[in-house]
């Protein structure tokens, strides 16, 4: 299981903007990929990342929204100061 990870990017390794999982590998990957690919697109400050992490259920999750509607709504909430 992975979570995909949206960071500012500085140069302390960037604070977490967004978190997305747990999702299996293969799908954390694939989001991941589409979110580095619109982040490329809008030469937007911020970096996509994945990191294992294990669930105590097991479970895992969907992601909460299309990368571009995440991305969309960081990089807003990022231009208000918030």
């Amino acid at each position: 299981m992975k979570l995909v990870q949206l960071k500012r990017q500085d140069g302390d390794g960037g604070e977490v903007l967004a978190a997305v999982g747990p999702m299996e590998d293969d799908a954390a990957d694939r989001y991941a990929a589409r979110l580095q690919e619109l982040v490329g697109q809008q030469a937007a400050p911020v970096s996509v990342a994945t990191t294992s992490v294990e669930s105590t259920s097991g479970a895992v999750a969907g992601p909460p929204a299309e990368p571009a509607d995440l991305l969309r709504a960081v990089l807003s909430r990022d231009d208000d100061g918030s």
